[in-house]
């Protein structure tokens, strides 16, 4: 029973001009692992790899060949933990460290695209902070107030996109 890896390259458009401290964000492309048994490859496991480009240090033209590399190197050794990861996942690209555990942790879960079995992912919701995205003064206004409609009682805002006078008002 030997592990088989691919991966997918999906470029998803943002609804909204996505505004980072690094610059606007019209796109941001992903790349799933999928990870299954040869004995039985209609179960496998599924892990993204998303580094985003100016944020991530990974996030480098060079990506999706160390990608390929890396899934080829899971398919000669045939097995996949966590020792083996560290081992075949050159410095630097924790993204697709990510993305192999996460397909792991899948897979071992019965390809449900469930990582682990816990409260959270049985529906509870944790609370946490409403993440403003970066934009015009109206646009962040017009986010702040929906966060608190639905009653977050803490709001991340970044900044650093702007003029930080505007910012500041």
């Amino acid at each position: 029973m030997a592990i088989q890896a691919s991966f997918q390259k999906r470029v998803f458009q943002f609804g909204f001009k996505a505004r980072t401290s690094r610059g606007l964000m019209r796109d941001k492309t992903s790349w799933f692992i999928k990870l299954w048994y040869d004995t039985n490859p209609e179960v496998f496991g599924l892990g993204e790899c998303g580094p985003l480009p100016g944020l991530s240090i990974d996030a480098r033209p060079d990506f999706e060949d160390h990608l390929i590399a890396v899934l080829q190197k899971v398919g000669e050794q045939g097995s996949l933990d966590k020792l083996v990861v560290k081992e075949i996942v050159p410095p630097g690209f924790s993204s697709i460290t990510f993305g192999l555990e996460t397909a792991s942790l899948d897979l071992q879960n019965g390809g449900r695209r469930l990582i682990f079995e816990n409260d959270f992912s049985r529906g509870t919701a944790i609370p946490i902070n409403g993440l403003i995205w970066m934009g015009d003064l109206d646009f962040t206004m017009s986010q702040i107030n929906q966060k608190i409609s639905q009653g977050f009682t803490c709001i991340k805002l970044k900044v650093g996109g702007l003029d930080f006078d505007k910012e500041c008002d």
